[in-house]
């Protein structure tokens, strides 16, 4: 049986579709998973975070990852205003990408996924 209070409750923090009983389409937090859950994603923001600014090279090489996907999830994260991206007029193109503010507020999510990991990444 369903109880409705607990909907309510529910739809007050994510407006949810109370017949199918999943997460609706405008819920914030369905929008963030599927930005952070991408491949490469957590990768790049462990790099920036780690190095305040980071370059396009040093990214790829710490990450190991196909320069292709990650050229995406970076052009994604600054699009989301995750990320900015400050480039130079020099030959060959220096490109340098930091975090916004919005992405210095994941910060702290990322230190507890790393908490979490470490605790209980070998299970």
């Amino acid at each position: 049986m369903i109880d409705r209070n607990e909907d309510k409750k529910i739809d007050e923090h994510c407006p949810i579709d109370i017949e199918m009983r999943r997460c609706s389409d405008v819920c914030p937090s369905r929008k963030v998973l599927s930005i952070i859950s991408k491949k490469y994603t957590l990768d790049v923001l462990r790099v920036i975070m780690q190095n305040d600014v980071a370059r396009f090279n040093t990214i790829v090489k710490e990450i190991g990852g196909s320069p292709k996907t990650i050229t995406d999830r970076l052009k994604e994260l600054c699009k989301e205003g995750i990320l900015k991206r400050k480039s130079y007029p020099e030959i060959p193109p220096h490109v340098e990408y930091s975090l916004t503010k919005k992405g210095k507020d994941l910060e702290p999510v990322m230190e507890k996924i790393m908490e979490w990991s470490n605790k209980w990444g070998e299970d």
